[in-house]
């Protein structure tokens, strides 16, 4: 049966590759990004590939709460029901900035604007049979530590991986949170490390260290890999709340264990969306 899926930063690198992979399997497919003419030409060059795919594009600012409510608004007109949610929309950026809406960028896009992504579309997902949210994580968790005080404050921070660090390891205790949350649903909640992706993730480093990681970067159809079997297997579905490489259940820092962080954070999320 054709499942609903959605998938964020789906128009590039391993979002792309899952987006394939779904919707060659029969699902119907929407990517939303920022930037709605490379997503259409992503979801084209899918239908091309794959005859008879069903998948579409849609435009999301995920640093901008009030894009993210209009587009949630629009989306769930015309798939009211989610089976597949994947927040894998991501960015690195050279220094550390701030969004419109006062956030360090990388936390703002990847925990923050995902978050509220969530709070909009979570009884869709609760609806949905047997629905799976899938987020991609990173490795780069492990350079983490959450810092409160610098969410709207990126020059707090000494340096841009910290800051891209800390949103990572957001990610996590987003997962066991939101998994502890719907504990009583049929829904599932994970995260997954991809690998060092070549994608456009790096754009902003300068050229010298893109030359120099390319000859550590695995493609994205490797790094699609985890999140395509999280989405699709039977076998993922006896797993909530975890953390995985290479399909496999992986520890984390202590500080990603953390119930008690998780808690918190989910508290001044909730504040921010508030105010």
């Amino acid at each position: 049966m054709a499942r609903n899926v959605l998938i964020t930063g789906g128009n590039s690198g391993i979002g792309r590759e899952m987006a394939a992979a779904l919707a060659a399997r029969g699902d119907h497919v929407i990517i939303a990004s920022r930037d709605l003419a490379k997503s259409q030409a992503a979801a084209s060059g899918i239908r091309e590939a794959h005859s008879g795919a069903e998948i579409e594009a849609m435009a999301l600012d995920l640093g901008d709460f009030a894009d993210i409510d209009r587009f949630a608004e629009q989306l769930l007109q015309r798939m009211p029901t989610i089976d597949v949610l994947i927040l894998n929309a991501g960015l690195y950026t050279h220094g550390t900035r701030s969004l419109p809406n006062g956030l360090e960028a990388m936390i703002g896009i990847m925990h923050f604007g995902h978050f509220r992504l969530v709070q909009r579309l979570r009884e869709a997902v609760v609806a949905a049979p047997a629905g799976r949210i899938v987020i991609t994580a990173s490795l780069a968790h492990r350079l983490g530590r959450l810092r409160f005080e610098t969410f709207d404050a990126p020059r707090k921070h000494w340096a841009a991986v910290l800051a891209y660090g800390q949103a990572k390891l957001a990610n996590i205790l987003f997962t066991r949170e939101l998994a502890r949350r719907l504990a009583d649903t049929s829904v599932t909640v994970n995260c997954f490390h991809p690998g060092p992706v070549a994608t456009g993730l790096w754009s902003e480093l300068p050229a010298v260290i893109q030359r120099l990681l390319r000859h550590v970067l695995i493609g994205p159809v490797e790094g699609a890999d985890t999140g395509i079997w999280l989405a699709t297997d039977e076998k993922a579905r006896d797993f909530n709340g975890e953390y995985f490489v290479k399909r496999k259940p992986t520890p984390t820092t202590a500080a990603a264990r953390d119930m008690d962080l998780a808690a918190a954070l989910w508290r001044d999320s909730e504040a921010r969306m508030a105010g």
